[in-house]
């Protein structure tokens, strides 16, 4: 009986679209009605909010909007450079994203219901949709943010926007049809390109407890580094590249580039794989201090190897010492906290990557007018993020 009642309830769903949309807004109403139930402590975080934002603002109300708009300037003057820009960030963002939610509907909770194939398809172009406008507000904002900070005329503004908005659409398009294209390809030629085995085997990685875990983690990195997930960033970093800029520093900026590109994919890459292994392991007896000290030890060997090729970039292009160690320290400190954000938020990634972002920045402009206490406040930050996440196991 249960089983029949499943059914007639599926079937009684609206097929336009998939059921998981709506499984999404009862989620989110429920959520809405926790929060109203805990009044006393929804008030405190909003208060806490509130003060965030006013200091952000505060901040960013410092920042000289004149420069950034003589940049602008610049930059509205080659369209076509913009264009490319957009496009490449808007392929990276719709591709990713689409390809994400195929994948849950495919093969997560939903894969084995009988959803049709229409349905999915309308709400893999709502989603894709529904992100491309999110991400052209994001830019209108960050533009119109740029002309209040301005004291002087913005021409730039209208031809900036303009171009900006249309090779980010076009960009969204290109990513959302190579998603639709990597659908219609043959299963062999779908395993070849997301192949995960390594180069090298790394035993010492593995933790005495929890064997292979940083192993699932490396192999999700070079998954998503074989198939191309930060192709964007490459081409956004040939962007970059000054002409006639001198062997030795070209080959450092390469470098420097390079690296920051491999470690924000494996930091995510990792960072997903301990949320899909919370959930896999979810019914075992497993302290949060073993399963904290197995997820680490990938994201520390991918800092190292990070800081290593970082740090060799930046003194090839003759910077001080001082400033490669201070690399290595921003970069140490933004993956800490990211990893302690996702122990924490380990049911609800979105939470995790929405305060890392919020807490970076706010990290950035401490460090532009107190560069002395930016340290400890992430130190402070990360050591808060773990005691609730241990706290909450």
């Amino acid at each position: 009986m249960p089983q029949r009642s499943s059914v007639a309830t599926l079937a009684q769903m609206n097929t336009y679209f998939h059921p998981r949309l709506q499984e999404s807004r009862r989620v989110a109403a429920n959520r809405l009605r926790r929060l109203l139930r805990l009044w006393p402590q929804t008030l405190f975080h909003l208060a806490a909010t509130v003060a965030l934002l006013a200091l952000l603002g505060a901040g960013i109300a410092r920042i000289d909007g004149d420069r950034i708009g003589l940049v602008l300037r610049l930059l509205a003057a080659q369209p076509l450079v913009v264009a490319i820009a957009f496009a490449a960030f808007g392929f990276a963002m719709c591709r990713s994203a689409t390809l994400a939610l195929r994948t849950e509907l495919k093969l997560g909770w939903w894969g084995a219901a009988p959803v049709p194939e229409a349905a999915t398809r309308r709400s893999l172009h709502l989603n894709a949709i529904a992100l491309t406008l999110f991400g052209n507000l994001v830019i209108l904002l960050v533009l119109a943010g740029i002309v209040l900070l301005s004291r002087r005329s913005t021409p730039w503004f209208a031809p900036l926007l303009l171009t900006a908005s249309l090779g980010f659409w076009l960009g969204s398009g290109a990513g959302y049809l190579a998603v639709r294209r990597l659908a219609a390809l043959r299963r062999s030629r779908i395993t070849q390109l997301h192949s995960s085995a390594a180069l090298l085997p790394l035993p010492a990685l593995d933790h005495a407890q929890l064997r292979h875990l940083p192993d699932w983690q490396r192999r999700e990195t070079v998954r998503r580094w074989r198939s191309g997930g930060r192709n964007w960033q490459f081409l956004a970093l040939g962007l970059l590249v000054p002409m006639g800029m001198p062997l030795l520093p070209l080959a450092g900026l390469l470098l420097l580039g390079v690296a920051l590109i491999w470690y924000g994919l494996a930091l995510r890459a990792s960072e997903d794989t301990l949320v899909h292994a919370t959930r896999l392991l979810a019914a075992l007896p497993l302290s949060f201090q073993r399963f904290a000290a197995g997820t680490l030890r990938y994201p520390l060997f991918a800092w190292i190897c990070a800081s290593t090729l970082g740090a060799t970039g930046l003194l090839l292009q003759s910077a001080r010492p001082i400033v490669a160690a201070l690399f290595i320290l921003a970069i140490g400190l933004g993956g800490l906290i990211s990893l302690c954000l996702s122990w924490r938020y380990r049911h609800r990634p979105h939470l995790a990557r929405v305060r890392a972002s919020a807490e970076v920045s706010l990290l950035l402009l401490l460090a532009y007018q107190l560069p002395m206490l930016a340290p400890l406040l992430a130190l402070a930050m990360a050591a808060r993020h773990y005691l609730a996440a241990r706290s909450l196991a």
